[in-house]
């Protein structure tokens, strides 16, 4: 499967099945694509995620629905090596994580909402492979996960193929306006807003 930036996805979905900007990477350079398997776990309860990694196919990403909650970790440095081991391409946590130098270190793609040296607790069992809501998008499994410098992106297991190829036209029509751009041309013209900004200039004139 094609690999097309986050960017991209969000244009080609109209802005929607963008995570919110609290969802950072942890690390510049990650380029994370894979199907999503949901994770919901009690605020700051770990227990959850290693009930997933014991069920989760390879090749998945993992979605982890932690209620934003940054009072314990939900995924470390033990948990990534097993994760990474296991075949997973990545992890988004809408809760916390710690170990980040060590995560960093194993190049592991992981996107989070908050940083704690705090181990989550063990108390409450949640649940897996349901529908959960990450970084304000309600994500199932089976949905693609896109992960970049930008942030993430949720495309809907139903509009992959069709949202990919829209996602490569977009990329291709920025590369043609990249093109233009070095010859000299102006962005606002090559995209329809010149007329509407010499209007608001002569506006601004009278």
């Amino acid at each position: 499967m094609n690999f097309y930036p986050s960017a991209a996805l969000s244009d080609a979905m109209n802005k929607m099945f963008t995570m919110d900007a609290g969802i950072k990477p942890l690390k510049e350079g990650y380029k994370m694509i894979g199907i999503a398997y949901t994770v919901k776990c009690y605020p700051g309860s770990i227990i959850t995620c290693h009930k997933a990694l014991g069920e989760v196919p390879s090749g998945s990403v993992l979605v982890i629905d932690g209620g934003g909650s940054p009072e314990g970790a939900l995924f470390g440095e033990l948990t990534s090596m097993e994760a990474m081991e296991r075949g997973v391409k990545g992890i988004v946590v809408d809760g916390a994580v710690r170990d980040v130098a060590l995560i960093r270190s194993f190049d592991f793609p992981a996107f989070t909402r908050h940083v704690t040296p705090r181990v989550g607790t063990n108390k409450t069992i949640g649940t897996t492979g349901e529908a959960v809501v990450c970084g304000g998008v309600v994500v199932h499994t089976g949905d693609l996960i896109i992960g970049d410098d930008d942030g993430v992106v949720v495309v809907p297991k139903e509009q992959i193929e069709e949202m990919l190829q829209a996602a490569a036209h977009i990329e291709e029509l920025e590369a043609d306006i990249a093109r233009k751009v070095k010859d000299g041309a102006h962005i606002a013209d090559l995209i329809g807003f010149g007329p509407m900004i010499a209007a608001a200039s002569a506006a601004q004139k009278k």
